[in-house]
């Protein structure tokens, strides 16, 4: 599988390369969650992309993370879509993600690949930097070892802002 994903990213990156009007970004986001007596949870999501047009931008991303019980890495495309424009800095976008996923569990580790349908937005502060911020997935698919699960909805999450992961992006 992981080929597979190598072999989309480097298709995406040719088609990007191809273009004149494409913006390269590099954005990173981060989400950590404390409570009392409890371990830290924490995520890291390095991107890098280029918008083909105004609207449309593809890229890879990597995404390591760590809870109480699980390490998970990930590695994947996206394609993004910036579809509503609130006033001249905020842009909210939807961005749709293949990954393949490792999670070492108890010293197991299980290998999964998963897509992801989620909503996001960028806050332009100048023409380079966006506070940028990637909130629940809206659909979301994931298939280990013949076994597949599809979550439609913010399904057991009460507040998909909650567990949102902040960032910055830049854009050169």
């Amino acid at each position: 599988m992981k080929k597979v994903l190598f072999i989309i990213g480097l298709a995406v990156s040719t088609v990007s390369f191809g273009q004149k009007k494409s913006d390269k970004f590099v954005s990173g986001t981060i989400s950590y969650t404390k409570s009392t007596d409890v371990e830290g949870v924490y995520s890291v999501r390095p991107t890098i992309g280029y918008y083909v047009t105004d609207k449309v931008s593809v890229g890879v991303f990597g995404e390591l993370g760590k809870n109480a019980t699980d390490e998970t890495t990930n590695v994947g495309v996206f394609g993004r879509c910036d579809f509503m424009n609130i006033g001249k800095n905020l842009t909210v976008f939807s961005q749709l993600d293949l990954a393949s996923n490792t999670t070492k569990s108890s010293g197991v580790k299980v290998n999964s690949v998963s897509a992801g349908l989620g909503l996001g937005a960028n806050y332009s502060i100048s023409s380079k930097f966006a506070l940028t911020m990637h909130v629940a997935d809206l659909i979301s698919y994931e298939n280990s070892d013949g076994s597949s699960t599809t979550t439609i909805g913010f399904e057991g999450v009460t507040n998909p802002f909650a567990v949102g992961k902040v960032g910055l992006q830049y854009r050169f």
